[in-house]
């Protein structure tokens, strides 16, 4: 599984450094020699770059999770949707970057029971996924399935015990569940990690008015 893994991780990094080295391209060509008072940013480039790479093997499906991952970023969640549905049908059923962005994608466009069908597979496959995890523990608090969220957070700062951001999560979902005292210390962690993270201290705030 671990050989699998990294393969796909490698495949990914290359698509993706494919993009880096067409928008390098793309850069130059614009600052110096095409149309130099068209206003074009570092996103549209990157995004450029990623279509050219789509356009070099349309069969490849990183270059799909690429231009996807370009999408999402720019808030063109349906858009990026259809880039991932589209390197599922030529990546294996079980590709594991092709299930997480899937999820993620499901997951920015509001449709959280799709989007936990598809990370419930990444973990399945790879129960020491962080970010499926992480993201897993997100939406089953939203459906206010707090027992399954617990896990998956546990399972995510297992990984990284120092994530502020997980631990201020976990925290909300201890202060929706009544449970003050979790909340409370899983906020003072967070600050012992980043002191001046504003969210936690914002959280420290509204759990100070808590009984």
């Amino acid at each position: 599984m671990e050989k699998e893994l990294s393969l796909g991780k490698a495949l990914l990094i290359l698509a993706l450094s494919l993009v880096l080295i067409v928008s390098v391209g793309l850069f130059v060509g614009y600052k110096f020699f095409w149309n130099q008072y068209e206003q074009v940013t570092v996103d549209d480039i990157q995004l450029k770059a990623a279509m050219e790479v789509v356009k070099k093997d349309p069969k490849d499906p990183r270059g799909h999770l690429a231009l996807g991952y370009q999408y999402l970023r720019r808030g063109e969640k349906d858009k990026a949707l259809r880039e991932y549905q589209e390197a599922q049908k030529l990546a294996k059923p079980d590709d594991l970057a092709v299930l997480f962005n899937l999820g993620l994608a499901y997951k920015e466009i509001g449709k959280k029971d799709e989007a936990i069908s598809y990370l419930e597979k990444v973990v399945k496959k790879n129960k020491w996924h962080f970010l499926a995890q992480y993201n897993l523990a997100l939406l089953y608090a939203d459906k206010k399935e707090y027992e399954k969220s617990l896990k998956a957070f546990e399972i995510a700062l297992r990984l990284e015990s120092g994530a502020a951001d997980v631990l201020v999560s976990r925290a909300r979902v201890y202060k929706d569940m009544g449970e003050i005292a979790k909340a409370r210390a899983d906020v003072e962690k967070a600050l012992k990690f980043v002191p001046d993270y504003q969210e936690a201290l914002q959280l420290k705030q509204e759990l100070a008015k808590q009984q």
